[in-house]
């Protein structure tokens, strides 16, 4: 009596292993070419800058095109609007910074007893200026932001071509 073999039935998940590749292959593409920020709300060209420094961006972003507008939490409106919108914004800002820094200097009560380090930290805030902006637009927009109360301000550029 002659005996054959059985064959060896195909697995059914060697058809999934070529869809897995391409799939991971698809994340991966995705993940490189898909932005990973959603766009500025102002098309905005910064000005050139020689003297590089990178700087960790404040909390609060203005953004302010050629045309004067300005941009605050995604949202454009006039300059003449930027008062009141700011002030809440950085009422809101020194509320958070207030809230952090009791419960930082109630986790430090227990350490340092009968020390009161009380550190007032500034908020600061980001300025992204596009380099048409004239000096006059500038000068109005800062002049604001003096009388807000806002004791740092950092101005980004891109780093120039040599």
């Amino acid at each position: 009596m002659r005996f054959t073999k059985p064959r060896p039935q195909k697995a059914s998940d060697d058809a999934l292993i070529p869809l897995i590749n391409i799939v991971f292959l698809m994340l991966i593409f995705f993940m490189i070419a898909g932005q990973i920020q959603p766009p500025e709300v102002l098309s905005i060209d910064p000005p050139n800058s020689r003297q590089s420094r990178l700087i960790k961006p404040e909390r609060i972003l203005l953004l302010m095109d050629a045309q004067g507008r300005v941009a605050l939490d995604g949202e454009v409106f006039p300059a003449s609007l930027l008062g009141e919108r700011l002030a809440a914004r950085l009422a809101a800002a020194r509320e958070v910074s207030a809230a952090a820094a009791s419960a930082s200097t109630s986790d430090q009560a227990g350490a340092d007893q009968g020390t009161n380090n009380e550190t007032k930290t500034a908020i600061g805030i980001t300025l992204k200026a596009d380099a048409a902006v004239t000096q006059g637009q500038l000068r109005a927009l800062l002049d604001q932001l003096r009388a807000l109360g806002v004791e740092r301000l950092s101005v980004l550029s891109q780093p120039a071509a040599n």
